[in-house]
């Protein structure tokens, strides 16, 4: 990653598919420590995080009440906990009121949870990243969930990591899993690069990043290593709300269509600004293959 002094950029950490998002059967011990290891390492580097709930995710026949007590492990640890919907569902392969129902559905457990503490439920994530099929359903959509106290959650940077956990999910040697960490590692320094250059191009500056991760085994495993990487790019950990603070945040954005670019990528297209690059970089070499082996369209349906 380009070298650069600490602090002088700014990123805020999001993690979508809390409590877990796996493509493989995943046990309530693992769902736990999944969780515990992320809120460890985001306490140790101080970063102030965001975890996106899928409520429906909640509900496993004996274990309700110990996946309710993760979500207040994450309020417990200093974080904040957003509407992620129930079920998952995304606007371009759902109707506009079954969305709506689940994120009024999804919310029932969290907004409890929230007003214990006197914090407001503010932010949805929606899945996919879909903000809308065109600008009028993205209009009523937005009405709708700014009258239940909901700004949509953006996001600029990711690195494909539901993909790369689909791999690890499936690759239960550790020599294969160390060898998928290495690929994940490189695939977020590529990244980084990719998304610092489109802020630069749209702004002629580096804008604060939101940076959107996934509650996974990888995750859970690598996060210490990756807040290391991105501190040594010069990154300061901020939360959602001091980056939606920058004007940039203001910019003019369409529909995002079924496709849920980053924002960088949708500000630039209402700007009709061209730029190089428009997101991170396909995976290569060996854990694309593994990919495309081994997952299909599994680990579109946590993305």
């Amino acid at each position: 990653m380009p070298c650069a002094a600490a602090g002088t950029k700014q990123i805020a950490i999001t993690i979508d598919d809390v409590p877990v998002a796996s493509t493989t059967p995943v046990s309530l011990a693992e769902v736990v420590d999944i969780n515990n290891a992320l809120l460890r390492v985001l306490k140790q580097h101080g970063v102030p995080a965001i975890g996106f709930v899928n409520e429906d995710k909640l509900y496993r026949r004996g274990e309700v009440d110990a996946r309710i007590d993760i979500l207040r492990a994450w309020l417990d640890a200093g974080m904040e906990l957003g509407n992620h919907n129930f079920g998952h569902l995304g606007l371009w392969s759902s109707a506009l009121a079954d969305v709506q129902d689940a994120v009024i559905k999804g919310e029932a457990v969290t907004r409890k949870l929230t007003a214990e503490r006197g914090a407001p439920l503010r932010f949805y994530r929606p899945p996919y990243t879909q903000t809308g099929r065109d600008e009028a359903q993205k209009a009523v959509f937005e009405s709708f969930l700014a009258a239940h106290g909901y700004r949509v959650a953006p996001f600029t940077m990711e690195h494909d990591d539901y993909l790369y956990s689909c791999v690890y999910d499936r690759s239960p040697a550790e020599p294969e899993r160390l060898r998928l960490i290495a690929a994940y590692m490189r695939h977020l320094q590529e990244s980084v690069e990719v998304f610092e250059s489109m802020s630069q191009q749209l702004f002629g500056r580096q804008v604060p990043q939101i940076f959107l991760l996934h509650a996974n085994r990888l995750n859970g495993r690598t996060l210490d290593a990756t807040l290391q990487a991105l501190k040594a790019a010069g990154y300061q950990f901020i939360s959602l709300d001091q980056a939606l603070s920058d004007p940039a945040y203001r910019s003019a954005e369409q529909a995002s269509g079924r496709f849920g670019l980053s924002w960088l990528a949708r500000w630039a297209r209402a700007s009709k600004t061209r730029l190089t690059v428009y997101g991170q970089p396909d995976p290569v070499g060996w854990a694309a293959d593994q990919a495309q082996a081994l997952c299909n369209d599994a680990a579109a349906s946590e993305h």
